[in-house]
């Protein structure tokens, strides 16, 4: 064994950085409720009336932004709504009477422009999910909500806060959605993915 490697200094555990004593936990939560303290449930209730409405529902974004909106999009089909991620092989073309749903922070991510561009050019109806209060994106859509958490109050580090919010919207809107449309928790679980 290299000799440098064994004249290491071992630290106890309770002096490493991951075991310092805070309770990361708790920062979490904490930003959690600065964060859902300033949800708007009336703009909430209005996308999801826009997406039981639907015909489709088309969901984009980039990033970490679309890993929580593609499981958006599974909580969406276990409630029986069609729904498509834009860039997969079998999502179909958009039309008028379909949802778009855009999620992008700055609401002028160049490919997501387009997209939105192309939606409605076919006189889609678009959805957007931001934190800017102007954007390319927001001027063309139907549906803008502005995420609007004061980040003063927030722990520090924490400049990610819009995934917070956009999950708990997401998860808000399944919950409005389950209830309007009547599924069961037990329908939701049979619709779940069976091929793994």
């Amino acid at each position: 064994m290299n000799k440098n490697y064994e004249d290491r200094p071992v630290r106890p555990l309770s002096q490493t950085y991951y075991r310092d004593g805070t309770k990361y936990h708790e920062q979490r939560i904490e930003g959690m409720r600065v964060v859902a303290a300033s949800l708007d449930d009336d703009m909430l209730v209005k996308i999801g009336d826009k997406i039981n409405e639907a015909n489709n529902v088309f969901v984009a974004a980039l990033g970490r932004s679309r890993l929580n909106i593609m499981a958006f999009a599974t909580r969406l089909c276990q409630l029986g709504i069609s729904t498509h991620v834009v860039g997969d092989n079998s999502t179909p073309s958009i039309h008028r009477g379909d949802l778009f749903i855009i999620g992008s922070s700055s609401g002028r991510t160049s490919s997501l422009v387009e997209f939105a561009k192309k939606a409605k050019a076919v006189d889609a109806e678009i959805v957007l999910f931001t934190e800017a209060a102007e954007s390319p994106i927001g001027d063309l859509s139907t549906l803008v909500y502005h995420l609007t958490a004061d980040e003063s109050k927030l722990p520090e580090g924490l400049g990610w806060y819009a995934e917070y919010g956009i999950n708990l919207c997401y998860e808000s809107l399944v919950m409005y959605l389950q209830k309007k449309r009547g599924v069961t928790n037990e329908e939701m679980q049979d619709k779940l993915a069976n091929l793994y």
